[in-house]
């Protein structure tokens, strides 16, 4: 049975599982698959025999190139070459480079002046809110006639603070009317309130306990850092009287405090944005300059150097024509000289015919006269 269904699953005195697969499929489905199978086979075998006759009968004729072949020849080089330029070297992919970082830096500061101008319209969108939100704020002055506390009283109460379980934990909203409400709560049962502050300065923790003090009517005993935070304990007073009204309505209502955190969050943030893109927009700037500062020395290096190559050209060409000038003035002196002493050997030589024609003849006379004289 396992042979004949399919796969044995489980097995019990009372019944047998077989999962009969994936592929399971019945005798007359199996029937007409492999007939169609088989008929696709028989068609693609035809298609195969007509398409390998009609190729067999078809004779290609090549068509002749009108241009000769010139991939990988000289020719087809120097057209490259007249067409792209010539190949890159040092310097230029140097140049291309410096030409590449400019390009880039110079984007790199459009964007970021971008940036900045978005920021600060922010800061200014942030401002406004937080002073729509502040409208709604009116905080109370110090009381002039505060209770005094002696220095014992002090001591005792601080202590007793630290130690208190109790506290109100000081969050994002700060300072609002929920935040006297919960202190007056406090001082229904006992007569100090320990309120803890964190993830603030020094500076604000003060300017909380002062204005809690001025909201609430209390006395501020004592501001001390511990290991949760700053903690701010205040004394209720002796002759506290519990008011109608726990809620101050100069105060802001929860919403509006988390709405001002917001904003305030919001402007902190983009205070912080902005300082961070001025110090990189100046430091893409100094970049940028000692880029030009680079490239202009470099040009003018290569000014110098081009004059100074102009400069060793003149003075050559000075000296070879000083030197052709001396050549030509000696070689003029040589035929001056040699013309002269060519005068100078005509007029000897003519000097010394006519001396001998002279004696010559003076003897001739002198010997006809002897002649003359004898006969």
């Amino acid at each position: 049975m396992q042979k004949l269904t399919g796969v044995l699953v489980s097995r019990n005195k009372e019944y047998i599982i077989f999962y009969r697969g994936n592929d399971f499929v019945t005798p007359k489905v199996r029937k007409v698959l492999v007939e169609q199978q088989q008929h696709a086979i028989t068609q693609q075998e035809q298609e195969e025999l007509a398409r390998l006759k009609a190729s067999d009968s078809i004779t290609p004729i090549p068509k002749a190139l009108k241009n000769p072949l010139v991939a990988g020849t000289l020719a087809e080089t120097r057209e490259a070459t007249s067409r792209w330029g010539d190949s890159l070297n040092d310097e230029l992919r140097k140049k291309e480079n410096n030409c590449l970082i400019l390009a880039k830096h110079t984007s790199l500061l459009k964007n970021m002046k971008r940036k900045l101008i978005l920021a600060k319209t922010k800061v200014a969108k942030a401002e406004m809110a937080l002073a729509k939100v502040q409208e709604y704020l009116s905080p109370a002055e110090l009381p002039t006639d505060l209770e005094t506390v002696t220095d014992e009283e002090r001591f005792l109460f601080r202590r007793i603070g630290l130690k208190m379980k109790a506290f109100l934990m000081l969050g994002r909203r700060e300072v609002f009317d929920g935040t006297v409400q919960n202190m007056h709560f406090h001082w229904k049962h006992r007569e100090l309130v320990k309120i803890v502050v964190k993830g603030k300065t020094f500076e604000q923790v003060k300017h909380i306990a002062i204005s809690l003090e001025a909201e609430s009517g209390g006395v501020l005993i004592a501001l001390d850092k511990t290991t949760k935070g700053y903690s701010i304990t205040f004394y209720r007073g002796k002759n506290y009287k519990r008011p109608q009204v726990l809620k101050p309505r100069n105060l802001l209502t929860r919403r509006r405090a988390m709405a001002r955190s917001i904003e305030l969050q919001r402007r902190e943030a983009l205070n912080h944005h902005i300082s961070v893109l001025r110090h990189k927009i100046w430091k893409l700037k100094s970049q940028l300059v000692r880029q030009f500062i680079s490239d202009f020395i470099e040009f003018n290096f290569s000014m110098l150097a081009l004059l100074d190559d102009a400069l060793h050209l003149c003075y050559h060409h000075q000296v070879q024509m000083r030197a052709a000038g001396r050549k030509q003035d000696a070689e003029l002196l040589q035929t001056v000289e040699d013309d002269l002493s060519s005068d100078d050997d005509n007029i000897q030589d003519e000097g010394d015919e006519a001396y001998l024609q002279t004696y010559g003849s003076d003897d001739e006379d002198d010997a006809d006269d002897d002649s003359n004289e004898y006969l």
